[in-house]
C-alpha cells in the first residue's frame, strides 16, 4: 500500500512540473499574442509608408537624373542573369505588353528585340526557327579567340587556313607565311568580316578548323544555345550551319559582357601596317552601316554600339546589333531579309530597317527606372526576442533598376517577392543580410537584390532566459532523468524496505532465540539438583549397606 502512495506522489509531482511548463507556455504566448498585435499594426503602418515612398519613387524618376549604365556594369549585370530567361515565341510574333503596338519588322524572317540588361526578350518575331547566320558566326569566333588567346600573339598564316578562301569571300587578303598579331585578325574579322582573319585565328587557337568548330558548339551549349550547330568559323553556307534568332541574341549579349570585345564591335575604322608580305597599309571600315556614314549617308544612327552583319544568298541579309539610348541598353536581331532591289543601294538596307524600327519602340516605349535604392523601406520583421519589441527595417543592398514600360500604370505591374526566414533571431546589427528581393514584370524576373537590416535591434536578456528555461523544462531531455529519478526513488525505497523488512525478521529470529536460551537455561538448574540427590542419594544407600555388612561381621 505504502509501495502505490509513493508512486503515486513522485507522478504527481512530475505533473506538477509539467503543469509550470504550461504555465510558462501560456505566458510567453499570451506575450507573442502582443508581440504580433504589435507587430501587425506596424505592418500596416509601414505598408503606408512603403505606398508613399512607391509613389514618391515613380515621381522622381521621372525629374532625378539616373546614373549612367557604363559597360562594365552591364557586364556585371549580365553575370548574374539566366540566359534562358527569355519569353517564348517559337513561331509567330510576340510583344511583352499586347497594348503596345509591334514594331514594323516586315523585311526579316526572324527579328528579336531584348533588354540587353536582363535578357528579357520584348518582342520577338520566329525567334526559335532555324536560320543561317552567315558571318554572324564570328561573334562566336571572336569571343572565342578573346577567351582563349593572347591578343599580343604573333600568329602565322597557313596554307590550310586560306585554302578554302575563295575571291567572293569577304576578306584581307591574308597571304601564306603572313604575321599579324591575334588583335589585327580579331579586328579584320569583326570590322572588314575578314574570312582568312577567322580560318587563322581558328587554326591558332584549335590546330586545325575542325578543332576550333567543336569549341564552337561546347561554347553554344554552354550558353544554352540550343537550335545552332557550327559547321566552320566564319560563317560561308553549309546547310548544317544554323542558329535561331534567340540564341544569336543570347550569344550576343554574353559576348557585350567582355569589355574588349564592346571595343572592337564598335570600331569604325581599322589600320593594319604592313607586313613583311604585304607592303601597303590595310585601311577596315566597319561593315556595320549604322556606325558611321564611310559606307552609306543615310542608315547611321547614333545611339549604336556594335555589333556584326551577316549575309551570304542562303541566309538573305542579317544584323545583329546593340544601341544605347537615355541609360536604356537594347539588343537587336534582325535575320533573313531580302535584298534591296534599288541599284544604289547593296547594303541590304532592309535589315537596318526592321532593326532600327525596333529599337525605335523600344525606346519609345520602354524607359530604364530605378525600382529601388539603398535606404529605401522594402520590408520590415518581427524579431525574436527584440528588445522592447523593437522590428528591423530592411533595404536592398544595391540598386535595382531594369527596363520597364514608361507608362506608370503599366510600370506599377512590377511585383515584388520577398523572401525572409520565418525567425528572426535577435540581436541584429545594421547591414545583416536577412532575406532577398526579385522583382518581376508580367511574370519575367526583372531585378533582385539582398535585403539588409537598416537597423539594430537588441536582445531582451530577460525574455531570451525565460525562453531557454521553458525550452529546458519542455523538453524530453528533461523529463527522462526526472523519470529516471523517480524509478531509482522508488527501486531505492523499495530496496530500503526491503532491507528493513529483513532485519526485523532478523531481529525476531534473534530474539526468538534468545527466549530460547533463556528457557533453556532456566531449566537447567533444576535438572542438575535432581541428579545431585539422586547421587547423594545411592551414596547414603552404600555406607548403610556397608556399615551392615560389618556388624554383620562382628
Amino acid at each position: 500500500m505504502r509501495k502505490k502512495q509513493i508512486i503515486s506522489f513522485m507522478i504527481a509531482l512530475a505533473v506538477s512540473f509539467m503543469s509550470s511548463a504550461e504555465l510558462i507556455s501560456s505566458f510567453t504566448a499570451e506575450n507573442s499574442l502582443l508581440t504580433t498585435v504589435f507587430a501587425s499594426e506596424t505592418d500596416e503602418e509601414s505598408g503606408d509608408a512603403d505606398e508613399e515612398n512607391i509613389d514618391t519613387d515613380e515621381e522622381s524618376n521621372d525629374e532625378s537624373d539616373e546614373s549612367e549604365e557604363t559597360d562594365g556594369a552591364a557586364s556585371d549585370t549580365g553575370a548574374q542573369t539566366n540566359f534562358n530567361n527569355i519569353a517564348d515565341a517559337s513561331e509567330g510574333t510576340y510583344i511583352e505588353d499586347s497594348s503596345l503596338t509591334a514594331p514594323d519588322t516586315s523585311y526579316s524572317k526572324s527579328a528579336l528585340l531584348m533588354d540587353m540588361t536582363t535578357g528579357r526578350m520584348i518582342y520577338g518575331k520566329n525567334v526559335d526557327v532555324k536560320m543561317y547566320p552567315a558571318s554572324t558566326t564570328k561573334i562566336m569566333t571572336c569571343i572565342l579567340a578573346l577567351e582563349k588567346g593572347n591578343l599580343s600573339d604573333m600568329v602565322t598564316a597557313n596554307y590550310q587556313a586560306l585554302a578554302s578562301i575563295t575571291l567572293d569571300d569577304s576578306q584581307i587578303g591574308i597571304l601564306i607565311g603572313e604575321e599579324f598579331t591575334l588583335e589585327q585578325l580579331v579586328y579584320s574579322m569583326m570590322v572588314q568580316s575578314a574570312n582568312d582573319a577567322a580560318n587563322v585565328i581558328a587554326i591558332h587557337i584549335a590546330g586545325s578548323i575542325d578543332s576550333f568548330v567543336e569549341l564552337m558548339n561546347n561554347k553554344a551549349q554552354e550558353l544554352g544555345m540550343t537550335n545552332t550547330h557550327f559547321v566552320n568559323a566564319c560563317g560561308v553556307h553549309d546547310d548544317n550551319h544554323y542558329t535561331t534568332a534567340r540564341d544569336l541574341a543570347i550569344l550576343a549579349r554574353y559576348a557585350m559582357q567582355n569589355e574588349t570585345f564592346r571595343n572592337i564591335v564598335k570600331t569604325v575604322v581599322y589600320k593594319i601596317p604592313p607586313t613583311a608580305k604585304y607592303k601597303v597599309e590595310r585601311i577596315l571600315t566597319n561593315t556595320n552601316l549604322f556606325l558611321s556614314t564611310i559606307r552609306s549617308l543615310q542608315y547611321m544612327y547614333p545611339p549604336c554600339t556594335g555589333i556584326k552583319t551577316g549575309h551570304t544568298s542562303q541566309s538573305g541579309y542579317c544584323l545583329v546589333a546593340s544601341a544605347e539610348y537615355n541609360d536604356t541598353n537594347l539588343l537587336a536581331v534582325s535575320m533573313g531579309c531580302p535584298p534591296n532591289t534599288d541599284p544604289n543601294d547593296n547594303e541590304g538596307s532592309f535589315s537596318y530597317i526592321d532593326t532600327r524600327n525596333m529599337f525605335q519602340f523600344g525606346f519609345d516605349n520602354y524607359l530604364h527606372q530605378v525600382i529601388a535604392t539603398p535606404g529605401d523601406m522594402v520590408a520590415d520583421k518581427t524579431v525574436y526576442e527584440a528588445k522592447n519589441n523593437l522590428r528591423v527595417a530592411l533595404t536592398v543592398d544595391n540598386e535595382v533598376s531594369s527596363l520597364i514600360p514608361q507608362n506608370v500604370e503599366r510600370a506599377a505591374e512590377i511585383v515584388p517577392e520577398i523572401t525572409l526566414p520565418e525567425v528572426v533571431n535577435a540581436p541584429v546589427a545594421k547591414g545583416d543580410v536577412i532575406g532577398t528581393v526579385t522583382y518581376s514584370y508580367k511574370g519575367m524576373q526583372i531585378g533582385s537584390a539582398n535585403l539588409v537590416a537598416t537597423n539594430d535591434v537588441e536582445l531582451n536578456y530577460v525574455l531570451h532566459v525565460l525562453h531557454i528555461t521553458l525550452k529546458i523544462i519542455k523538453s524530453p531531455f528533461f523529463f527522462i532523468p526526472v523519470i529516471l529519478l523517480i524509478i531509482i526513488g522508488v527501486a531505492a525505497y523499495r530496496r530500503k524496505k526491503k532491507l528493513e523488512r529483513k532485519r526485523r525478521i532478523q531481529q525476531i529470529r534473534r530474539n526468538r532465540q534468545a527466549n530460547a536460551d533463556n528457557e533453556l537455561n532456566r531449566r537447567t538448574p533444576d535438572r542438575n539438583a535432581s541428579r545431585t540427590e539422586r547421587q547423594r542419594s545411592e551414596s547414603k544407600g552404600s555406607t548403610s549397606r556397608y556399615g551392615d555388612s560389618s556388624q554383620d561381621k562382628k
